[in-house]
This record gives C-alpha cells, sequence and structure tokens, in this order.
C-alpha cells in the first residue's frame, strides 16, 4: 500500500488524498460504474483522445495497490500506439470483471480504505489538505457517494486522460505500449 501511495505521489507531486482515493477505488471496483453502450464509449474515447494534450510520461500505469487495474493514458491512441477499438473492447471486457458495488463490497472498501490511510499515515498525513480531504471523503462515503473524480489540484496539475482496463487484458491491447 505503502508502495503504491509513494510511487503516486512521486510521479503525481500535486495530488491529494481525494485522489488518492480515486485511484484506490478504481483499482478494486474496476470500471463498472461507467458502463454504456460499446459504440458509446468508442466514440467518447476517440472524442477525448482527439482533445489530450502533452507529453504521456507513460501509456499506462496501476491504478492502486492491488495491481488489478491499469490507466491507458489516451494519448496512447493520439500518438498511434494503440487503436479506439483496441481500448474500448479491453474497456468494455474489463467492466465484466468489475466487482458489483453493493452494500458488501462498500462495507469491504470501507474497511480497505481505513486500512490503506493507516498503513500509509505517515505520508499522507503530511499532504496538504489532509485532514480537509479526510473529513470530505469520510463525509462523502457516510452520505452513500463512492465515487469520487481527481481533485481540482489535480485536473489542473495533469489534465488527466485515460481509461481503466484489467490488468489481464494489457497485453491484448499493444505489445508497443510502454510503462
Amino acid at each position: 500500500m505503502q508502495r503504491s501511495v509513494t510511487t503516486l505521489l512521486g510521479r503525481y507531486p500535486a495530488a491529494t488524498l481525494q485522489d488518492i482515493y480515486k485511484t484506490m477505488f478504481q483499482d478494486r471496483f474496476g470500471v463498472a460504474h461507467m458502463l454504456s453502450s460499446r459504440e458509446q464509449v468508442r466514440e467518447y474515447i476517440t472524442r477525448e483522445a482527439s482533445t489530450a494534450e502533452g507529453v504521456a510520461e507513460c501509456y499506462y500505469e496501476p491504478c492502486g495497490w492491488r495491481g488489478d487495474y491499469i490507466r491507458v493514458d489516451l494519448r496512447a491512441i493520439r500518438d498511434g500506439v494503440i487503436t479506439a477499438d483496441e481500448l474500448t473492447d479491453a474497456f468494455m471486457a474489463s467492466a465484466a470483471m468489475g466487482i458489483t458495488i453493493d452494500t458488501t463490497s462498500i462495507a469491504t472498501w470501507q474497511r480497505e480504505w481505513s486500512e490503506i490511510v493507516r498503513a500509509c499515515y505517515p505520508t499522507v498525513s503530511r499532504m496538504e489538505g489532509f485532514t480537509a480531504d479526510s473529513s470530505a471523503i469520510a463525509s462523502h462515503i457516510a452520505a452513500g457517494n463512492y465515487v469520487m473524480h481527481h481533485s481540482k489540484r489535480y485536473n489542473e496539475a495533469y489534465a488527466p486522460h485515460y481509461r481503466i482496463i484489467h490488468s489481464s487484458l494489457i497485453g491484448s491491447i499493444s505489445s508497443a505500449m510502454k510503462e
């Protein structure tokens, strides 16, 4: 857990506790909460990839400490490393592998999130906004909201454009992907 948080903060020093929560949640639940038709997914991926600016430091990276899911940067499509169809197919297949968000999985998630914060406390407690973010996350969860977006600070610093796929599918989209 600590290693994944340290890696995330090394790559994205502007990340907040909210961003750590998001990446760990993605790694736990995958993409099931974002599912729509294949055509809509492909259209959205294609449209977003065309707006992705900047240079990709890496085309894919693990989401959280488990490494079950991987973020694939949409600049990989823009740069011709993979196609929108390859990523769409992997995304749709990944959605079928995700954990259903229900009472049992959320109770397990809440325990896991508490364990992540406890295990990483020496690092995360020093983050700017830790107390406010911690309270906001607890309130968000108490209200029955578990999915979070990236923080404003993270979005401004990194302009993220990615989709989540199950780690077992990374080889199916392209051998040219670089970590």
